[in-house]
């Protein structure tokens, strides 16, 4: 499986879809959401190697792992990650800006909110190395405390981070998730613009406390 770098890829998938998301209109024909097709030209990525990579440190909540559960709308469409394994739920009138074998990236009508799922490639890592990998790769700094979570034979953590792209103050949940006794290994973003965060927080964690791993 390739190996993706984080920053080259989240940095356009989420400069590109705050631009144009939303003016592709074909139907996809998993879920009920429009599919722009112009973004994949735009993504393709540099591998590095995992040793020149640099974890981003962040605190551990001592709080217990948390069960995931979430009051998914039932007008949302459930995804299901390309190795059949990870799944979550978003609004189905979302845009889909990328739709590969290794990453999704949908926004919402208005622009205001959107994800990236990434399956990713070394399958002996840890959930808490992982998420160091993403924040670092992103550049964004953690905003509170990471809190580890079990849900099935997944398990991971989950933090807020904050950071700028390309001028705009951003705010964005990370989930890192590994699968126990097997070699699945996801992250899951859902940022939005932090003038938005509130507004939008409610759907962000719908949608990361979605997740299940089959």
């Amino acid at each position: 499986m390739k190996k993706l770098n984080f920053s080259s890829l989240l940095v356009i998938l989420i400069i590109f879809a705050f631009s144009v998301a939303g003016c592709g209109d074909k139907k996809d024909s998993k879920t009920e959401t429009k599919t722009d097709t112009k973004t994949d030209s735009k993504t393709q990525t540099t591998d590095k190697k995992e040793g020149d990579k640099k974890k981003k440190e962040f605190k551990k909540s001592d709080a217990p792992k948390k069960e995931l559960k979430a009051d998914v709308p039932a007008e949302w469409t459930a995804l299901v990650s390309k190795d059949g394994k990870f799944t979550f739920s978003a609004p189905s009138n979302w845009t889909i800006s990328s739709d590969t074998e290794t990453k999704f990236t949908a926004m919402s009508e208005d622009k205001s909110v959107g994800l990236t799922f990434v399956i990713f490639s070394n399958d002996q890592i840890t959930s808490d190395e992982l998420l160091g990998l993403a924040l670092a790769d992103f550049d964004f700094e953690p905003d509170g405390e990471a809190f580890a979570y079990t849900e099935g034979n997944m398990e991971g953590y989950i933090t807020a981070a904050r950071g700028n792209i390309e001028g705009t103050d951003m705010m964005m949940y990370v989930m890192s998730a590994i699968e126990n006794g097997g070699k699945g290994n996801y992250v899951l973003y859902v940022f939005t613009p932090t003038a938005n965060f509130d507004k939008n927080n409610a759907t962000m964690e719908t949608i990361l406390y979605s997740a299940k791993l089959k």
